[in-house]
């Protein structure tokens, strides 16, 4: 058997929120997709002759989710910046991504790597912050089992203390203090952590701004 490598890739973050994004397929996979385009905050388009219960549920009590019932037509790929494809048959999931592709559209044919223009990761999320693993489509197993080592490693407190960060740097910069060059790394201590873990902003405000105090 021919040993074929997986394709090199560029992680980035996508900015989705209001931006309209194709799910091709209503089934458990494609609801999965629907969430994690929701997370986010893209609006989402479903295209599907029957849709999951869950699926059906958001349908019913979000703004951000439409459903056309029926098959995927070309007119679908009007006005979205990404389209996801979950039909499950092979045929129509290879029409999507060739008319979509056509079209300069990003692309992912959920369980068909070779038909993807981009992969959807295995994310830990902590917002703000979101920790991404792929293995450029060679073991999505594998992906899933980093997400579950790391989600129960990541302190659950990371995205509050990204936030309180977010909240000094901008502290600093209204008072005219240059940021760059600060010596963050070494401000970020499980002290700090500490006090966010339980509750004490202010006081872990302050320890950030001595910390980070030009000398």
């Amino acid at each position: 058997m021919t040993d074929i490598s997986p394709p090199a890739v560029l992680p980035v973050a996508l900015l989705l929120s209001g931006r309209r994004c194709l799910v091709v397929g209503g089934g458990p996979v494609g609801t999965d997709k629907v969430r994690a385009l929701l997370a986010a905050r893209a609006v989402v388009h479903v295209v599907s002759p029957e849709v999951t219960d869950d699926l059906a549920t958001l349908i019913a009590e979000r703004t951000d989710v439409t459903w056309r019932q029926g098959t995927f037509v070309e007119s679908d790929l009007a006005d979205v910046r990404l389209v996801v494809t979950a039909t499950g048959v092979r045929e129509v999931d290879d029409e999507i991504f060739a008319r979509a592709d056509e079209r300069g559209l990003w692309v992912n044919s959920a369980d068909d790597p070779e038909r993807c223009s981009f992969y959807l990761m295995a994310t830990v999320r902590r917002d703000p912050v979101v920790v991404a693993i792929t293995t450029a489509g060679a073991s999505p197993a594998m992906a899933s089992y980093l997400r579950r080592r790391l989600d129960g490693a990541l302190e659950p407190e990371l995205g509050d203390v990204a936030l309180l960060l977010r909240r000094v740097r901008r502290d600093l910069q209204a008072a005219g203090v240059p940021t760059e060059g600060l010596p963050w790394s070494r401000a970020i201590t499980p002290a700090l952590f500490d006090q966010v873990r339980h509750g004490d902003l202010e006081a872990a405000r302050t320890q950030l701004h001595e910390a980070l105090r030009p000398s």
